[in-house]
């Protein structure tokens, strides 16, 4: 449980930076799938530093964690775009708040696939 506790303090941390890049993002007119996509590899890099060193301490060097932490984010990403994406166009939610859903969805999906394979 100590984990999860981290893991949601730095997904926390990973959701403000990237929702406010989504939010400034769409204000300037970006399309918001691809707001989503730059705010979320943000939040990536943040998330990377933190859960290696601090939530699942792993001192493994070697590249293939950082290839299996890419891996895991990309199907986060895939997920919560098409989220978002039927949010926005099949239920006609706003795209701000359908991004604050998605990115839910998200976080338990990456939190087990990190837990279970990349940082195991």
């Amino acid at each position: 449980m100590k984990v999860f506790a981290k893991f949601g303090f730095v997904g926390i941390f990973n959701t403000i930076i990237t929702i406010c890049t989504y939010i400034i993002l769409v204000h300037l007119g970006v399309y918001y799938i691809f707001a989503n996509i730059i705010g979320y590899i943000l939040g990536v890099i943040n998330s990377f530093y933190w859960n290696k060193n601090w939530v699942f301490q792993v001192t493994d060097r070697k590249n293939h964690l950082f290839l299996k932490f890419v891996i895991v984010n990309l199907i986060t990403l895939i997920v919560n775009n098409i989220v978002l994406y039927a949010l926005v166009n099949y239920l006609s939610i706003g795209a701000i708040i359908a991004q604050i859903f998605a990115t839910g969805v998200g976080m338990v999906l990456n939190f087990f696939l990190n837990k279970l394979w990349t940082f195991k």
